[in-house]
């Protein structure tokens, strides 16, 4: 499948997605993450802030910082630059709408990238929002481990296209089902 059809299909799915769906998945989601041996080691964590109808991230990313590890959030800089920022509690809009962290870029080390997508296939192959950002990002940290959390309804069951700049990730995580 295209990756602009893939895109289509599946964010008007995602829109379609009960509240209810979506906390009682998330939860589901939290609960295998919390299982994953790279997440249970990693000192450093990259996540991000949910937005139209991700899997919800809140409760992943207060369990990062209470337990005592460095949570990394995205922030867009310009239309190819994302980088770090370690989560201080200090936000601002994005101008795509989405809350993003505010203050310097983090330098250290990522252990886990917890990355978002629009869609997936079931050979991790994954399918953002057409612009890249976390591409680029993982050749910035070749070692992190990409853990990707997606709903089912979000899972494609053909081949997604890719090209030599599209990234897969190194676990797929869903609600029902974790793919190595």
């Amino acid at each position: 499948m295209y990756k602009k059809e893939a895109r289509i299909l599946i964010k008007e799915k995602r829109m379609k997605l009960s509240q209810a769906y979506i906390d009682a998945a998330s939860e589901k989601i939290f609960e295998k993450l919390l299982q994953n041996e790279d997440f249970k080691n990693a000192k450093a964590v990259m996540s991000y802030m949910d937005f139209k109808n991700e899997v919800k991230t809140d409760k992943i990313n207060d369990f990062i910082k209470n337990s005592g590890r460095i949570l990394v959030l995205p922030k867009v800089i310009d239309k190819e630059t994302m980088i770090a920022i370690e989560d201080k509690n200090q936000y601002i809009i994005s101008p795509f709408g989405n809350k993003e962290p505010n203050g310097e870029e983090y330098r250290g080390n990522i252990d886990v990238i917890i990355t978002p997508g629009v869609a997936f296939d079931r050979n991790k192959n994954r399918v953002g929002f057409g612009r890249g950002y976390y591409d680029r990002f993982f050749l910035k940290y070749p070692n992190a481990k990409k853990i990707a959390i997606a709903f089912e309804e979000q899972i494609i069951d053909e081949d997604i296209e890719t090209d030599k700049y599209d990234k897969k990730v190194d676990i797929l995580i869903t609600e029902n089902n974790i793919i190595k």
